[in-house]
């Protein structure tokens, strides 16, 4: 796909019409007013377990044939992600590569991320940078520094660039509705959003099926979102059949729960205890 291969990225791709992602963001905000509140992060995970819309999201046909043509075409979504930058906000997402803290192998060619802007990303408003080939330079040492609360995170990790991978880092520049997919062993991150738009994005995890969790016995969950399950290496977890009934938000509850499903190495950073009462 492009030059996916040397660059570790393919962008801009299109998921929606310019007509289409208009009618997202508002759907985003009457969301964050439920879920923002579900835990201590400013991420919002998993939202496609007790939302149609969301769920559908990370079905659109358009994403999945760009990540068929990267993993195959049996597909797991592991975890679909908000990141929220309202107008003027200091967080940011420290350079990181996915895969370090997830317990997810086979990585290599079966694991990428999608980034769906539901806003415009620029660099003004604080758009997603990455440095190109540095998927094939092996994994870098992360630092995790808990006190850094901008560093929207759940570990606070963060990857120190020299002088040098500063200058060559390049901006994702998205339109609403455009989306990118990138390597599992990507160098990217992003910075505060200074301008007075807000930043919504939908970072998706996805993941072919042959693909198991190596930590905390095994145990995880995902959700199947094209083709067939053949492996069976993770428990599927079902689509909502209307928003935030009872039984989307018990699934959501079980796989907040889940060893890896949501911060992998970062759960007690996450969770601050198993008490999940106040998610309703």
């Amino acid at each position: 796909m492009g030059n996916f291969e040397n660059c570790g990225i393919a962008y801009p791709l299109t998921a929606y019409d310019a007509e289409e992602a208009a009618e997202l963001l508002p759907k985003f905000y009457q969301l964050s007013d439920r879920m923002s509140h579900w835990s201590a992060s400013p991420q919002i995970p998993k939202s496609h377990l007790v939302s149609t819309w969301v769920a559908q999201l990370i079905r659109n046909q358009r994403l999945l044939d760009a990540v068929e043509e990267l993993i195959g075409p049996n597909i797991l979504c592991w975890n679909a992600t908000f990141f929220p930058k309202a107008a003027g906000s200091e967080g940011y997402v420290g350079w990181h590569q996915d895969i370090t803290y997830w317990g997810l192998d086979p990585s290599e060619g079966h694991v990428v991320t999608a980034w769906l802007a539901l806003s415009d990303a620029r660099e003004d408003n604080g758009c997603m940078f990455f440095l190109p080939g540095s998927h094939k330079e092996g994994m870098r040492c992360h630092r995790q520094d808990l006190h850094q609360t901008d560093n929207m995170l759940l570990g606070s990790q963060e990857v120190a660039l020299s002088d040098r991978e500063q200058q060559l880092a390049i901006p994702v520049v998205l339109e609403p509705g455009q989306f990118s997919v990138h390597h599992s062993k990507l160098l990217h991150g992003s910075y505060g959003n200074l301008s007075d738009r807000p930043r919504i994005g939908l970072s998706i995890n996805f993941m072919s099926t042959d693909v198991r969790q190596t930590t905390n016995g095994g145990y995880d969950s995902a959700s199947l979102v094209r083709g067939v399950d053949e492996f069976g290496h993770f428990q599927l977890e079902p689509a909502p059949d209307s928003d935030f009934d009872r039984a989307s938000i018990e699934a959501y509850k079980k796989a907040l729960l889940t060893p890896g499903g949501i911060g992998g190495a970062d759960d007690e950073i996450y969770h601050s205890s198993t008490d999940l009462s106040h998610i309703v």
